[in-house]
């Protein structure tokens, strides 16, 4: 037996019809949405399965290195070589200089530029 506070809406064939098209189209969407979403969780954990695998090669290689690095002789640069390395850093660290100081310029410039905008809108609202 209906309780009171059930209401009752009377739909025509084709309004029923439909309705029941779309629902069933909804579920149909929320099942594929449901199936993508598992196959994502798959390749995620196969993802991470890589990735993990990835990094202890890396530490094999990593620790290879090493070990390389030990039983290997070091050897000597000659001066002249030693000498162009230093003219090549220090040509580097002042090229690095003068970007930062450009592109301080450039920022400054054009906070100039602004300023004179504003100025000349100041003055045209007078």
């Amino acid at each position: 037996m209906p309780s009171e506070d059930t209401i009752y809406i009377k739909l025509d064939y084709m309004e029923a019809l439909k309705t029941r098209r779309s629902l069933l189209s909804s579920q149909l969407s929320a099942l594929k949405i449901a199936k993508r979403i598992e196959q994502y969780k798959n390749l995620r954990f196969q993802e991470l399965g890589l990735k993990s695998n990835l990094n202890g090669k890396f530490k094999d290689i990593k620790s290879n290195i090493r070990r390389l690095q030990l039983t290997l002789p070091s050897g000597k640069l000659p001066k002249v070589i030693q000498k162009e390395k230093e003219r090549v850093k220090t040509a580097e660290k002042s090229s690095e200089r003068v970007s930062r100081i450009r592109q301080q310029s450039d920022i400054e410039s054009q906070l100039s530029e602004i300023q004179r905008r504003l100025e000349e809108l100041q003055g045209q609202n007078i």
